[in-house]
């Protein structure tokens, strides 16, 4: 379920400054819920380049409606729609047609360029 994006900086994550050649740009988030387990869980944090566009099969930060932000696997099929699909079995892709993507609007915050997750320490 996407959520209102909020920008809430908690945090600072460092990156190589080679990756910033180019005017590349980067931002963190945290995961939140459980739509792309086992691969990320909650309290993840991600590093994305920002970028309105990405391939097929990229995961990414997609935000629906200009503001929901959602962190899922892309597919861009064939006829210009977009279905956004969760690793989890449990939940149910979304695909989005052309004219939706369009309209709500539907568009590509980043692409997930690293998975940074902190161990915890049992004591």
């Amino acid at each position: 379920i996407p959520i209102e994006a909020i920008e809430d900086i908690v945090d600072w994550e460092e990156v190589p400054i080679d990756w910033t050649k180019g005017g590349k740009e980067y931002f963190a988030l945290q995961v939140k819920g459980d739509s792309m387990y086992p691969e990320y869980l909650p309290d993840d944090v991600v590093i994305l380049q920002k970028t309105p566009v990405c391939e097929s099969g990229d995961d990414c930060v997609v935000y629906v409606n200009g503001y929901n932000a959602t962190l899922k696997r892309i597919i861009k099929n064939e006829d210009g729609s977009l279905t956004i699909k969760p690793i989890n079995t449990n939940y149910a892709p979304q695909t989005f047609s052309a004219e939706e993507i369009e309209k709500l609007p539907v568009t590509i915050g980043g692409i997930v360029v690293e998975l940074r997750r902190k161990r915890k320490n049992k004591l």
